[in-house]
């Protein structure tokens, strides 16, 4: 258990179709198909990003995560409210792309481009979003997690499943 309680849910379907819809922009950019909102992922990512909200930052990782799924987190902080998140928490994610090798796949380091490459991952075909938002000890927070299926970042299988941008 964290060190504070859960804020919050915050994941109503507006926000879960603004974030569908970053998404899909940017995998449209790659030439990967287009996810669908899945009720299990949505309720997953809930509870996932109510379970992050209960650590400071992203101190709690991805810990316990159910290995069937993949999943990306971001957190924001503010002073005067807390980050909407959409689109901060893709286009956060998709900046990875200038540390993502497309010559050599394997020379790239996971850690710097893990979650641009599981937002692309061509053979990913479902996700769902969970949002937080509460007043933490410093700032306002916002966590956002996306949980995919098929998760990506497969060894091996990146040359097929990250396309270049078209």
């Amino acid at each position: 258990m964290g060190t504070r309680s859960a804020f919050p849910d915050r994941s109503d379907s507006d926000f879960q179709t603004k974030m569908l819809a970053a998404v899909n922009e940017y995998r449209k950019h790659h030439g990967a198909p287009a996810l669908t909102l899945d009720d299990t992922l949505v309720d997953y990512a809930k509870s996932r990003a109510a379970l992050m909200s209960t650590e400071e930052g992203l101190n709690h990782g991805h810990a316990g995560l159910d290995k069937r799924y993949g999943e990306n987190l971001y957190w924001g902080g503010g002073t005067g409210s807390a980050p909407e998140g959409v689109p901060a928490a893709a286009d956060n994610w998709y900046s990875e792309i200038k540390a993502y090798n497309f010559d050599d796949p394997s020379a790239s380091d996971f850690d710097l481009v893990g979650h641009f490459t599981q937002l692309v991952w061509k053979a990913t075909t479902k996700v769902g979003f969970g949002r937080v938002s509460g007043k933490g000890s410093k700032y306002y927070e916002t966590y956002v997690v996306a949980n995919f299926l098929v998760p990506g970042n497969m060894e091996g299988q990146f040359a097929e499943n990250v396309g270049r941008p078209v």
